[in-house]
């Protein structure tokens, strides 16, 4: 399913084998970003076949963007481990599902996740920047496990965050939420465990062309001088 006239479509997602799964148990605490989630990371160059993607993976670099996208943590290298797992169908389900143009080369940001929540202890807060945009052309919000929580309702509206949200939805293990990012501000409320724990594991994918790829010496230099 193309993105609609809105921007924005939910795609059901390749189903993921038991490795995959079993990679959110190794992920590294995520010191920037408050003290609920743990993260690794991947950058990669898209480039279209004839008949698929195909996935290069970059150099793996510090995480760095900018602080009018991310007031909580822009503007600073944030340094993660890389991500292990392979992700591939996932990711090349979202180009296909946009769909990306296949006559150009894209630049790919991946963060693997897990957001926890304990009772009474730490809180389940998933996007602490509030609404946004990632300032990417395109995102999938790829969801791969909600264990023993509620909440994580995601909210769409108009770019600023002016307004009434146009649409709302639970994204659901399996799935994936496309957005044409530029056009839209996002969010997902807090999670709330069933218990004393619970989680949430996804995906997040982002492309944008690859002549303003996020990566390199003179990307980081300008959105760190740009805050």
């Amino acid at each position: 399913m193309p993105l609609n006239e809105r921007g924005y479509a939910v795609i059901d997602l390749p189903e993921a084998t038991p490795e995959v799964l079993e990679s959110f148990n190794d992920l590294k605490f995520d010191e920037y970003m408050g003290d609920n989630r743990y993260r690794r990371f991947a950058q990669f160059r898209m480039r279209w076949s004839g008949q698929s993607w195909d996935l290069e993976r970059l150099e793996h670099r510090p995480y760095v963007t900018f602080s009018k996208f991310n007031p909580v943590a822009g503007g600073i290298r944030r340094h993660y481990e890389p991500i292990v797992a392979d992700f591939s169908p996932q990711i090349r389900a979202g180009a296909e599902g946009v769909p990306l143009d296949t006559g150009r080369d894209w630049q790919v940001n991946v963060h693997q996740f897990r957001i926890v929540a304990k009772r009474q202890e730490t809180s389940g807060v998933i996007v602490p920047e509030g609404p946004h945009s990632d300032g990417r052309d395109f995102v999938l919000i790829a969801v791969f496990s909600r264990h023993q929580i509620t909440g994580a309702e995601m909210t769409l509206m108009p770019h600023g965050g002016e307004g009434e949200p146009f649409f709302r939805t639970t994204v659901q293990p399996g799935q994936g939420a496309l957005l044409a990012d530029r056009e839209m501000f996002h969010h997902v409320t807090e999670i709330e465990p069933v218990g004393d724990y619970g989680h949430r594991d996804t995906l997040i994918v982002t492309w944008v062309p690859w002549e303003d790829k996020w990566h390199g010496d003179e990307f980081e230099q300008r959105a760190l001088a740009e805050g």
